[in-house]
């Protein structure tokens, strides 16, 4: 079972530091790393918390490491998967019981929207961007989906991104609204989009 949420992002450090006291040097070094965006990288981790809450588990239990290719996870065997991304001031995290990605990007008009599509998308993802009423969003749809399958892999892709196709694949897509813009959210496989108090998910 996948779930996904979204929060906004703002100073949520002593939260996260003080629920995941085993992965306080991950943090620090995560803050650090994204200095001006410090606050975007905790939220993702915030938005992961409250994942980890709903599903019943001991978050003074879990450490968060990183792989050799950069991914975190929850280090130890049989460990649920995660993944986080961030995008124009909302971060979002989807947890499962198997590998998982996720990716979100602010809607906005695109004007290349076809020309990019038909330089760095697969044949059949460009024509999908080239015959949309909506060639922006269609792009970003197909971007995200490629993101979160690299994010599920857990390493880069060898190549330009036309090296593999996103068509064939199954993706859970939501909406989310914050500061006056749209999102689009794309998860890798069937998911459950958690609403809580803080989570925010367009209607």
């Amino acid at each position: 079972m996948t779930t996904v949420t979204a929060v906004t992002v703002c100073d949520r450090l002593r939260t996260v530091t003080e629920a995941f006291p085993l992965s306080g040097e991950f943090i620090r070094a995560a803050a650090e790393k994204n200095r001006r965006n410090a606050e975007q990288s905790v939220s993702g981790l915030y938005a992961l918390l409250m994942l980890v809450q709903r599903a019943g588990l001991d978050s003074d239990a879990l450490e968060i490491v990183r792989e050799k290719g950069g991914r975190p996870i929850f280090k130890g065997e049989g460990m649920p998967h995660f993944s986080i991304a961030h995008s124009y001031g909302l971060a979002v995290c989807a947890l499962s019981d198997c590998p998982v990605g996720t990716d979100t990007e602010l809607l906005r008009v695109k004007p290349n929207a076809v020309s990019l599509a038909e330089r760095y998308f697969s044949r059949g993802e460009a024509e999908q961007v080239g015959r949309a009423k909506d060639p922006s969003t269609e792009f970003f749809r197909v971007w995200t989906r490629k993101e979160a399958l690299i994010k599920r892999a857990g390493k880069g892709v060898d190549g330009r991104p036309d090296s593999f196709d996103t068509t064939a694949e199954s993706f859970s897509e939501y909406r989310a609204s914050a500061f006056g813009g749209e999102y689009i959210i794309s998860v890798t496989g069937e998911s459950e989009f958690v609403v809580t108090d803080e989570s925010v998910l367009a209607r």
